[in-house]
């Protein structure tokens, strides 16, 4: 079966932030459609387009989900603790939301490794690769692009053409909750301690781990494997 893309709309930060205050008014579901409708409807015309954007906010922010409901409300706590660290928190969420902007940042993050910038066309080819040559993927791309562009991660070069504009993360906790949430994307088990700040798709931030912090977040489960200190999520995640 196909992976469902479902990312058909560049958000920008400004409506991420709305979308979690809108959250301390403890809205039912059709009051908070009526609000955010409201909301977009002063910068989006299209009513499609409209309904797009509130769903993919709502199914960051807002819909209950068996990947992203029991993460959600340590990314609020965070966010309402941190609010600096927004843009590391949204972009969390979007990749438990949406596999396919994790799989856009993985590519884009292993592209930067190499090389200063990154264009459309290589992305859209990578991600044909992954998820089979579907004519919406390449308007994905584009918007998630777009995306991060708005968030101050990327700057155009042309208008296709990308530069990596790294952000510094400083708070612990907030770095121990990007890499618990890489480990479940990536889903692969252990991984070394001295490999920790190289998830592709959390190319975005720079930041600094320590052997305390992972030790001292119950979120994290420590081995030492032929003298290698290891780290896997704990069943408390």
């Amino acid at each position: 079966m196909a992976k469902m893309v479902g990312y058909a709309c560049n958000i920008k930060l400004q409506w991420l932030n709305h979308a979690v205050a809108m959250l301390d008014e403890n809205l039912t579901e059709a009051e908070y459609k009526e609000k955010m409708n409201e909301y977009l409807s002063f910068e989006i015309d299209s009513p499609t387009r409209l309904r797009k954007t509130r769903e993919i906010l709502m199914n960051v922010w807002y819909y209950d989900s068996e990947e992203i409901t029991p993460i959600r409300q340590e990314a609020l706590n965070l966010m309402k603790a941190h609010p600096e660290c927004d843009t590391a928190l949204h972009l969390c969420l979007m990749y438990l939301a949406y596999p396919v902007v994790a799989d856009i940042c993985t590519f884009m993050g292993r592209l930067f490794a190499y090389q200063d910038e990154v264009t459309n066309t290589v992305l859209n080819q990578k991600l044909y690769d992954e998820w089979g040559e579907r004519t919406t993927l390449q308007t994905t791309c584009r918007r998630v692009t777009l995306t991060l562009k708005d968030m101050g991660i990327l700057e155009n070069e042309t208008r296709l053409r990308y530069r990596l504009n790294k952000q510094t993360v400083l708070n612990a906790d907030v770095i121990n909750f990007m890499l618990s949430v890489a480990m479940k994307v990536e889903d692969t088990g252990y991984y070394p301690f001295v490999g920790l700040t190289d998830f592709s798709m959390l190319f975005p931030f720079k930041y600094h781990v320590t052997k305390e912090q992972i030790k001292g977040c119950p979120s994290f489960s420590i081995s030492n494997f032929g003298g290698e200190l290891s780290v896997s999520l704990s069943d408390k995640r």
